[in-house]
């Protein structure tokens, strides 16, 4: 495929090297003050690269912003177990707001996006939350995630703030909130391809091996659903908790309860100690199929590039392709540099991209009125202009459109009433030889809502 392959690691290998604390991605570094995130400290010139490249999408030699600046914050983990969450995030906003401001920017103004750093917990989740709001004077987040979700969203609702929530949990999958959105597909789809892709195999009898972090025992449950639902069975049922000395007691319970497959989520180093204890046992003779966390060299690193390869698949959003892809590749090569781009960047370039076309076409950053638009700018529909860029969703909207079709890099942007958006997933392996992950198998989206709804 001549794309770039779009994993999805919620906890890769860091993405961009960690360095300055903010940028204003089309001229120079910002300063931030209070618990910021350390972003590449070449992404400023990155940026100003970007905006300045003739290979830039659509309108690439529209004029710089005429003035002024309007601030976007990506919250989300910049340190800690889940720093590669925010640095593959911020990669996405990088590259989206470098073609945003090559085309004009938000409202005419330069598009500034401000890093703070949650480190995954919700207690420092609630500063950094403050931090873009008081201090960055932030007008859309993109961001949270799972973790740290139930600390800020009161606080962006409060100050009726539009935000891309970035995680999977199914608690969304019915949201009401009306300023919030969520760019990414529910991990309840996620648990369907991983469900699909068993029975496509021909895997009858599952083992569910989950870490005991809440939101792998979140994740559990929609895999777990899902499996039964399609007709599998469930053999045996066992949690793991991280920092234990050995796995041995648990990865026996599973061997003996002799699984076609083993369904699990963990983290790296957690992951590390079961597969020693699998290959003690019984020689990774079972495989295993993981969630979207799995698809990291961090995970690689931790089991094994070999027992990767003979063992593990991993199930992440598709690499397909979206028809936004083209003008992503372009933005995220020229703001990034080339080379494997993480999924979860795509889905931060369409939700950056997504705000920005609503404040358009709400002609204010009122939190209010851009939550109201942003159910206008990804719409199809008879007459509804669809465009695959900002600076193409930006001249519609200048044009009189009242409504677009802005479809997207990472899914098509297409928000259903909940405000979930949805898309196909790849299954992933490590392949060795080129040291990258491999697409072995698509779950379509037909394929998803088949097995869901049956």
């Amino acid at each position: 495929m001549t794309q770039p392959v779009f994993n999805k690691p919620k906890r890769a290998s860091t993405l961009l090297a960690l360095g300055a604390t903010s940028v204003m991605l089309f001229g120079a570094c910002s300063s931030t003050a209070g618990n910021t995130t350390p972003p590449a400290a070449s992404s400023a010139a990155a940026g100003s690269t970007a905006a300045a490249s003739s290979g830039a999408p659509a309108a690439s030699t529209a004029a710089a912003p005429a003035g002024g600046s309007i601030v976007f914050g990506d919250l989300h983990p910049f340190t800690g177990n889940y720093a590669s969450v925010g640095a593959n995030s911020y990669g996405g906003a990088k590259a989206a707001a470098a073609c945003i401001n090559n085309a004009g920017g938000v409202l005419g103004k330069t598009l500034t996006v401000d890093t703070a750093d949650t480190v995954g917990d919700p207690a420092d989740a609630v500063p950094a939350a403050n931090k873009l709001l008081a201090v960055d004077g932030a007008v859309g987040i993109i961001g949270p995630g799972g973790l740290e979700i139930g600390a800020v969203q009161p606080i962006l609702d409060n100050h009726k703030i539009p935000f891309m929530f970035e995680g999977g949990l199914t608690a969304m999958d019915q949201n009401t909130d009306p300023y919030l959105w969520r760019d990414t597909p529910s991990d309840s789809s996620e648990g369907v391809a991983m469900a699909v892709y068993a029975q496509s195999k021909g895997y009858k009898k599952a083992a569910f091996l989950f870490s005991t972090i809440q939101t792998a025992q979140d994740f559990k449950t929609p895999v777990l659903n899902a499996w039964k639902k399609i007709g599998g069975t469930i053999v045996s049922n066992v949690n793991v908790a991280p920092g234990q000395t050995s796995y041995r007691s648990e990865v026996l319970q599973v061997v003996n309860s002799k699984p076609d497959v083993i369904f699990t989520q963990m983290e790296p180093s957690t992951g590390g100690g079961v597969f020693s204890s699998f290959k003690e046992l019984d020689g990774l003779a079972i495989p295993f199929i993981a969630s979207d966390t799995s698809a990291g060299t961090d995970w690689i690193s931790a089991v094994g590039a070999a027992n990767a390869q003979k063992a593990l698949v991993s199930v992440e959003g598709s690499s397909a392709p979206g028809p936004g892809s083209t003008a992503f590749t372009k933005c995220y090569q020229q703001a990034n540099g080339n080379g494997q781009v993480l999924a979860n960047a795509p889905y931060a370039y369409d939700g950056t991209i997504t705000l920005a076309l609503a404040m358009d076409l709400a002609g204010t950053t009122d939190g209010t009125a851009v939550s109201q638009a942003l159910g206008k700018v990804s719409t199809p529909g008879t007459g509804i202009p669809t465009v695959t860029d900002y600076a193409a969703g930006l001249a519609a909207i200048k044009g009189g459109a009242k409504a677009i079709n802005y479809d997207g890099a990472g899914t098509t942007m297409d928000f259903n009433q909940y405000h979930n958006v949805f898309g196909p997933f790849q299954v992933v392996q490590w392949d060795p030889g080129s040291s990258q992950f491999k697409t072995i198998f698509t779950v379509s989206g037909q394929q998803i809502e088949a097995a869901a709804g049956g």
